[in-house]
Order: structure tokens, then C-alpha cells, then sequence
């Protein structure tokens, strides 16, 4: 619910600071708590239903980097940009989304777009072409097999997001 109420928290003033910390100290508590207790929230590894998965955990660390961007947003502090990005680049080299499409459902899959989407949006900001390049080409394979596994509704809107991003790094070198 915090998270969801920054989007109607106004961006002037100060009213959205002490919003902003709380929402961080919420995020912060999780983030600690599912360290703590990974091994008892995984559940057993033998049973077949384990009752949290790795993308979960990806979804708290995308949201932990999606308030770092959105304080950048509001202060333009470039250590909070370099945090987030921090958070996006740990998702990616654990993997934390590597498997969702065993999920058999397509919200996962979706999430793991739409991180993409922001780490590359912080990548561009912070000047980091190369990794942009890579994430592009996984995203693109990404979107590939979202819509031959999920044939989803909104195949159009992720082919032009590719479109947009591609557009933007070719105008970028000239």
C-alpha cells in the first residue's frame, strides 16, 4: 500500500519525504526479514510447492530499486540513481528472475519485463552503454519468448517498448 501511494504523493514541497521513509523503512524491514528467514519462506526444496520463490525476491529488490530512482526523481542526488542501479544489477546476477516462465503464469514474466525496462532507463541515465546493449538484447529475447509462451494481450505495447528503446540508441550515436 506504501508503495503504491507514492504515486499520489505530490512532487513539490516536503509532504512526500517523510512518505518516501517510510516506505523505505517498510522495504528495508522485508529486505531483511526474507535474509534472515529465506531458508523457512523457500519452504522445503523436496515438497512441491515451495511457498516463495526467487522472483519474489527479485520483486523486493526491483521495488527497493524503483524507490531509489524515484528519490533520485524528486532530489536529483545521483547516489540514489547508483543505488538503484546497485539493486538492479544484484537481480541480474543472481538470477532472481531466471526462471519465471516454469511459473506457467504470465505476472511474473511481466515483472521481470518491466525491471529490464527500468534498469535500462537507470543504465542510460548514468552513462552505461554497454550494459545497456546487453540488457536490450535479453530483454528482446525476453519479450520473444513472453509472447510465444503467454500470446498475451499486450504484445504490441512490448514490441514498441523494444522499438522506442532501439530508436533512442541509434539517434543517441549520431
Amino acid at each position: 500500500q506504501l508503495f503504491s501511494g507514492l504515486r499520489d504523493v505530490p512532487q513539490f514541497g516536503k509532504q512526500w519525504q517523510p512518505y518516501f521513509q517510510r516506505t523505505f523503512e517498510v522495504y528495508t524491514k522485508l529486505w531483511k526479514f526474507q535474509q534472515i528467514h529465506r531458508s523457512v519462506l523457500e519452504g522445503n526444496k523436496d515438497r512441491e510447492r515451495m511457498t516463495f520463490k526467487r522472483h519474489d525476491i527479485g520483486e523486493i529488490a526491483s521495488k527497493i530499486g524503483q524507490l531509489y530512482y524515484h528519490y533520485y526523481l524528486r532530489t536529483s542526488e545521483p547516489n540514489y540513481l547508483h543505488e538503484s542501479c546497485v539493486f538492479y544489477e544484484a537481480i541480474r546476477s543472481r538470477g532472481y528472475f531466471k526462471d519465471v516462465l516454469d511459473a506457467k503464469n504470465s505476472a511474473p514474466m511481466v515483472k521481470k519485463l518491466r525491471y529490464y525496462a527500468r534498469f535500462i532507463v537507470v543504465c542510460l541515465l548514468l552513462n552505461k552503454r554497454k550494459l545497456v546493449e546487453s540488457l536490450v538484447s535479453e530483454l528482446s529475447q525476453d519479450v520473444e519468448s513472453y509472447i510465444k509462451t503467454f500470446r498475451p494481450n499486450d504484445t504490441q505495447e512490448w514490441q514498441f517498448v523494444l522499438q522506442e528503446i532501439t530508436q533512442f540508441l541509434e539517434s543517441d550515436n549520431i
